[in-house]
């Protein structure tokens, strides 16, 4: 049912559109809007809008010290004057403040580990020493007190107190070693406790320097621009960040130039170099000369999901003038495209095409006449007529 009432009504308005036709081409156009044709100028103007940013800029990244997955945890407003090493923003720090602590915890039990071996070590070779000490005088007893007088002492006493110097001797020798054994032992032992607590150290100096770079500091004075990523998404609180994301910046505000965009449908010929006019959004009595200093060579969506295409175009500026212009101001841009001076240029609503052909309605004594023409360069509102039309003729809107 709904097919047949569109189908009728469609039927309809060719009929309606048919009749309006002929009334056109041979009625009367006392009702109608018309303009007189005269030599004037002609402007094929592309618009655009967008923002001003700063030629140059200085970013604020992440410090790449610390690596993975950071979360912003404190920010300061933007716009806001900075001055050279304020922080301006603050990453989370519990878990290096947590790791940190693990790790100076892990330094000091091995500082402990490191004094009670030392401290046995001591004990130990005191021990030793003093099992040396008392064998060195048992061996001098033993040497001075030996039996060696055949004629005094039997065989057996002789050899028994020979065997005991050497014994004592072979002792003394034994407990030389080790000491000699007990020392080395002790010294790998340290070097290895010393070791492993010059890694920690390197680990706690590490996750402090890391803690230290969470607080992302203004390189220099300036105003704080914080910057939109992939998304069109500025920073906020909670957010994760990457090394290497550009968080800032802190432009310098003394060369602005504006980045604008162009709608696809709406960039026949647009290039290099074309002249510009920029007016604020803030400030629109007044107007901003510059040029087309680039753009991208393939449209993108502003929004996802958008079927909108727009160029990103940059506009240089001739002046900055420091009072009024500030990163992220709104701006309207006319691009100059081509100007002509001097011909004939109709609305675009006054031209009809049929079979090729592109013709409009003359008005001759209160009644049209179709009169083919020939058109030249097209703007979004006029086009120039090249055959057809004279100066005085009235054309029929």
């Amino acid at each position: 049912m709904k097919v047949k009432v569109l189908l009728t009504a469609s039927v309809l308005i060719l009929i309606f559109m048919n009749i309006i036709g002929t009334m056109g081409c041979g009625g009367s156009g006392k009702d109608a809007a018309v303009i007189t044709m005269q030599k004037e100028s002609f402007e094929i103007v592309i618009p655009a809008f967008g923002e001003l940013e700063a030629v140059k800029s200085t970013p604020i990244l992440p410090s790449p010290q610390v690596r993975g997955q950071q979360t912003i945890a404190w920010m300061k407003p933007e716009n806001s004057q900075v001055k050279a090493g304020e922080t301006v923003i603050r990453m989370a720090a519990s878990y290096y403040v947590d790791s940190l602590q693990t790790e100076k915890f892990n330094v000091a039990r091995l500082d402990l580990e490191i004094q009670d071996k030392e401290k046995n070590l001591d004990k130990e070779k005191k021990d030793i020493q003093a099992q040396l000490a008392l064998t060195e005088i048992e061996k001098q007893l033993a040497e001075v007190f030996a039996a060696r007088d055949e004629s005094i002492f039997s065989r057996n006493e002789i050899i028994e107190s020979s065997i005991n110097v050497e014994f004592l001797g072979i002792k003394t020798q034994h407990l030389q070693e080790k000491t000699k054994q007990l020392e080395k032992k002790t010294l790998a032992e340290l070097q290895l406790l010393k070791s492993k607590k010059k890694t920690l150290q390197v680990k706690v100096e590490q996750l402090q320097s890391a803690l230290d770079s969470l607080e992302l500091k203004a390189p220099h004075d300036g105003i704080l621009i914080y910057e939109k990523n992939w998304r069109g998404e500025k920073p906020r609180l909670g957010m994760s960040v990457w090394p290497g994301m550009k968080l800032a910046k802190l432009p310098d505000l003394n060369s602005m130039e504006a980045k604008v965009f162009v709608l696809e449908s709406e960039a026949a010929g647009l290039k290099g170099d074309l002249p510009a006019t920029l007016t604020l959004d803030s400030s629109p009595g007044l107007s901003f000369n510059g040029k087309v200093i680039g753009m991208d060579t393939i449209a993108k969506s502003l929004e996802e999901n958008s079927p909108l295409k727009y160029f990103e175009v940059k506009i240089s500026l001739e002046k900055t003038d420091r009072s009024i212009m500030k990163p992220g101001s709104l701006v309207k841009t006319a691009i100059f495209v081509r100007k002509l001076e001097n011909v004939l240029a109709v609305p675009n609503q006054a031209l009809f095409f049929n079979d090729g052909h592109t013709y409009v309605n003359v008005m001759k004594s209160s009644k049209l006449e179709k009169r083919g023409v020939k058109t030249g360069d097209r703007s979004l509102t006029r086009t120039v007529i090249t055959e057809g039309l004279t100066v005085g003729e009235k054309v029929v809107l």
